[in-house]
């Protein structure tokens, strides 16, 4: 019997081996083959799954329902805009930086008085939040340009050092922070500091008497899911060449969450699994109708109420059932 187990997580483990590596060459080619729509929507698909991994860091780890993550999104893409337009800046690392800590002000100064919330009430005191971000851009005209949003944004100079104005250098580009991203934010969700995280999640009462103090542990991942979605954000409006007040819309939060419920919060890469699905269906309905968003409401319903797992949640559950019926074979 032990070798029966042994021998299935061996097969296992290669299983998964070579299904990433076919992954890794397939998104390495994919541009040499694909139109340049394509190219556009893959790394666009790229920059949301990386904006919907940030915000389960609050869902799916600290049990944080967040509205308000559109905030760091569109603070950062302004703040690259005004940096470029305004600013003259064309140094993408120096540009990138700003925005980064822009977000992570915003993320200690917002964290600060959601925190202090839990359940519904965060929900929409970070809805409250975002809306008030929204309010400013769409009002401060003069810095904003309001509801005209802000063009202009060039993708000029070096990096590593080669250019990233071409639209297939710049998947490569988007390609190699979503790897990154993925490596931070698992390394942060499968340490010391993400366990404490999931004890919160499961009962914040029971860490507190543990002697953990949970605030604090809230607080900071609030602010680093802010320093991700700021860099989903900053990334977004480089790909764009243009910002606009939508950015930091609620509407752009929902779309983060529903990606986040349909990919599952407590699988850590099901909110990039929900992003491609989400992407692709909004790719091939609105095709056909300008009425997308009302799909997207449907799919919203449904997962809420039948699929709570969501993707990655059903996909492990029939990973565990075929490993199981190997073992009794």
């Amino acid at each position: 019997m032990e070798n029966v187990i042994l021998e299935g997580g061996r097969g296992r483990f290669i299983g998964y081996l070579l299904a990433l590596t076919m992954l890794i060459i397939f998104l390495l080619v994919f541009p040499q083959i694909a139109s340049s729509y394509g190219i556009v929507l893959v790394t666009e698909v790229f920059i949301y799954a990386i904006f919907a991994l940030s915000l389960n860091l609050l869902l799916g780890y600290a049990g944080l329902p967040s509205l308000g993550h559109s905030a760091f999104f569109g603070v950062s893409g302004y703040t690259i805009a005004i940096l470029v337009t305004k600013g003259g800046m064309t140094n993408f690392w120096l540009c990138l930086l700003a925005a980064l800590l822009v977000a992570a002000m915003l993320g200690f100064v917002f964290g600060f008085l959601a925190i202090r919330t839990f359940g519904i009430f965060f929900l929409m005191l970070t809805f409250a939040l975002a809306q008030f971000v929204w309010a400013v851009i769409w009002s401060w005209r003069s810095l904003t340009q309001g509801d005209d949003g802000l063009p202009g944004i060039i993708r000029s100079g070096l990096v590593f050092p080669i250019s990233i104005q071409s639209d297939i250098n710049f998947y490569y580009f988007v390609l190699f922070f979503l790897a990154l991203s993925m490596f931070l934010l698992y390394r942060i969700c499968h340490s010391p500091f993400g366990y404490v995280l999931q004890g919160i999640r499961e009962s914040e009462t029971r860490m507190q008497v543990l002697g953990y103090h949970t605030w604090k542990y809230k607080y900071v991942s609030f602010i680093l899911a802010g320093v991700f979605g700021g860099l989903a954000g900053s990334l977004k409006a480089y790909q764009d060449g243009f910002v606009s007040p939508l950015y930091a819309n609620v509407f752009t939060s929902g779309m983060a969450l529903l990606m986040c419920l349909t990919g599952g919060t407590r699988v850590f890469i099901g909110p990039a699994i929900g992003a491609v699905v989400i992407w692709l269906i909004r790719g091939i309905v609105s095709s056909y109708t300008e009425n997308w968003s009302l799909v997207l409401g449907v799919i919203f319903i449904f997962v809420v109420m039948f699929a709570r797992h969501g993707i990655g949640g059903y996909l492990i559950q029939l990973d565990r059932m075929i490993n199981r019926a190997r073992t009794k074979s």
